[in-house]
């Protein structure tokens, strides 16, 4: 944040500088240009930032896949979500209180800069976790209702702001709008990362009887000749 404390008063200074300008002198180039240079680079840090960010998001996905136990899953996932819609509502509200406009290449005001934070990393957070469990955020989802109109304007937001995005994050974003029908979903939309539980269980129940199958089995006749030949051992010893 003290970077982007140095930065803010660079601009202001700019912006003082050339707001004392008379309304007839032309505009400087030059300073057109630094200006331009100077949004690009923080364009460049906050995406950098943001890349940062995803990776802490890859790891959290990992390590809620390595609980094995359902319920605890679903424990952590709620818990989760539920953090993920209260940030991204706080920061909707705090963004249409000062009239924000997605328009604007980038915002000065760091305040503004940290809801837009907020609101990008938290929706593709969830965006993961929809598309990661879809099972446990089907069921987490039909008990929260309430939720559907704010999380369908967060991804519709953030697909405003998709030039902060990298390209990885937007794609997975586009897959959970289809996932969660916020979208039409493409004739060809698959869910890289949806396993069916029943189809799992049909599996190990084939693969099971495959091995039953495949082991050395006695027929009724063998099992007849084997009967029939102890008994003639057992008179013949008698």
């Amino acid at each position: 944040m003290k970077k982007f404390g140095i930065l803010l008063l660079l601009s202001i200074i700019m912006y003082r500088s050339h707001a004392q300008q008379p309304e007839s002198e032309p505009i400087n180039n030059e300073d057109s240009s630094k200006r331009e240079l100077f949004e690009q680079q923080e364009i460049e840090l906050f995406k950098k930032l943001f890349t940062r960010r995803r990776s802490e998001h890859n790891e959290a996905v990992k390590r809620i896949q390595k609980i094995e136990n359902y319920e605890k899953r679903y424990k952590m996932l709620s818990v989760l979500v539920e953090n993920v819609y209260n940030v991204i509502d706080a920061n909707r509200q705090f963004l249409e209180k000062v009239k924000f406009d997605p328009n604007v290449l980038f915002q000065e005001n760091p305040e503004v800069k940290d809801a837009l934070s907020g609101i990008l990393e938290n929706t593709a957070l969830f965006g993961d976790v929809v598309l990661h469990f879809p099972d446990i955020m089907q069921r987490i989802l039909k008990h929260q209702p309430t939720w559907h109109s704010l999380m369908k304007w967060s991804f519709s937001f953030v697909s405003q702001m998709r030039h902060l995005l990298d390209k990885s994050t937007f794609t997975r974003l586009h897959l959970a709008e289809q996932e969660l029908n916020f979208i039409p979903r493409n004739p060809d939309y698959v869910n890289p990362y949806w396993t069916n539980p029943s189809e799992d269980t049909n599996k190990k129940a084939a693969l099971k009887k495959e091995k039953r199958k495949k082991e050395p089995r006695i027929t009724r006749i063998e099992f007849l000749s084997i009967l029939s030949s102890k008994k003639e051992s057992s008179e013949e010893e008698n």
